[in-house]
């Protein structure tokens, strides 16, 4: 099931859209000068920016030009978006991108539909994904891979499949609380002494 993720900032042109976003299944994001940029490649929507916004010089173009060309071209229908309100994330599939001219007025005609999949508490994801939802971009994707961001449980419903390793270590844990127990309560002196020799067993592997 490996999709791309991403992190998705609810404010296009610094204007707060969380509550659309989620009530109207979409996705949005400002920079509403460029145009329609449908099948639009990198180069042109680095010509596109430009000159809808002599004032991005530098380090600030290259900025905002990924995050248009993120949102344009690098999200894929079916990939995954995270939006982060307070406490709580939203995860969505979202759609193909779609120019609204509803919207210009809103300043959020860049769109993609989106499925809204959960409701997930910040605090239950892992720290490479509570780093992503902290990122300050408005649109950035996930470097590592699906495995990594262990988000499948939360879209699934179903936890992720431990490794064998993962399952050998719970088991050589039971095993010594078990012999633990036995060494120290046990009432029958060659049971106490076996479990002491299983334990050193399991140390000294």
């Amino acid at each position: 099931m490996a999709k791309n993720i991403f992190m998705l900032r609810t404010k296009p042109e610094k204007i707060e859209r969380f509550e659309s976003f989620i009530e109207d299944k979409f996705i949005a994001i400002g920079w509403s000068k460029t145009g329609d940029l449908t099948g639009a490649s990198t180069d042109v929507i680095r010509e596109k920016l430009s000159s809808a916004y002599p004032s991005y010089e530098g380090q600030s173009f290259r900025t905002n030009f990924s995050m248009v060309n993120t949102f344009v071209n690098v999200m894929n229908a079916g990939d995954i978006v995270l939006v982060r309100k307070n406490g709580m994330v939203h995860i969505g599939e979202i759609n193909e991108y779609t120019w609204k001219k509803d919207y210009i007025e809103d300043y959020m005609p860049h769109t993609r539909s989106v499925t809204w999949l959960n409701e997930v508490p910040f605090e239950e994801f892992n720290a490479k994904i509570q780093s992503l939802l902290k990122n300050i971009r408005t649109v950035c994707r996930f470097n590592g891979t699906w495995e990594e961001a262990e988000i499948e449980q939360y879209i699934t419903g179903e936890k992720p499949k431990t490794t064998k390793l993962e399952d050998s270590e719970d088991l050589l844990k039971e095993s010594l609380e078990t012999l633990k127990y036995l060494m120290k309560n046990s009432e029958d002196e060659t049971v106490r002494l076996e479990a002491t020799k299983e334990i050193l067993k399991l140390i000294n592997k």
